[in-house]
């Protein structure tokens, strides 16, 4: 079983920044599809341990937190989930049981994808059923630290606000109902080891 030895010492080393995310004004559509006029331009995704606990990244060259996930690539046939799960075993040596749909937000500029407008921001929920050895991305070469969060500790890195909370507060019911995963009672913010560890 994965134990937390503490707090991760990766938050001191790094000295990771705590800035507001622009994700946390962009208006947060629960359960609602993505409008088929809309570009579904990402995916990110709440990755539950048993514990209810959510793995969240530590991007060690910009010292940002976020959640794992990233574009939708046409590999991945404009599929939420099937990005989501590429993303996952590519950044931060994961896989995962069956995504759930939780939403999207609504990104009116899409400036990080060369300003191409509004655009839709989708967010998942999904089990981790390995955590596998920490290694590179293929694509940049950098290196991801992984963390082990509670839901309120994990909006709270990331800075995405009220529409952080309003998503984990979707993905935590959903890990409930889905998955009779509980919610995480508080504890420290817990470093994955890097040869990652059994479930």
């Amino acid at each position: 079983m994965l134990q937390p030895n503490g707090p991760a010492t990766a938050l001191d080393e790094l000295s990771p920044l705590f800035q507001p995310h622009h994700a946390a004004d962009w208006p947060w559509f629960e359960h609602h599809p993505v409008p088929a006029q809309l570009p579904m331009t990402q995916s990110l995704g709440w990755l539950f341990v048993p514990d209810g606990r959510v793995v969240t990244l530590l991007d060690a060259h910009n010292r940002l937190f976020r959640l794992p996930g990233g574009t939708i690539e046409m590999t991945d046939d404009a599929d939420p989930a099937t990005a989501l799960e590429r993303r996952a075993a590519q950044e931060a040596q994961l896989a995962l049981g069956p995504s759930h749909y939780l939403g999207f937000q609504y990104d009116g500029r899409g400036d990080i994808h060369g300003g191409i407008g509004p655009c839709a921001r989708v967010r998942m929920a999904a089990p981790v059923t390995r955590i596998g050895h920490a290694s590179a991305e293929p694509s940049s070469g950098r290196s991801m630290v992984r963390l082990l969060a509670t839901l309120h500790q994990a909006t709270g890195l990331i800075g995405c606000g009220k529409r952080g909370s309003q998503q984990a507060d979707a993905a935590v019911r959903a890990a409930a109902a889905l998955w009779g995963f509980p919610h995480s009672r508080a504890r420290h913010i817990a470093e994955i080891p890097h040869c990652g560890g059994q479930l």
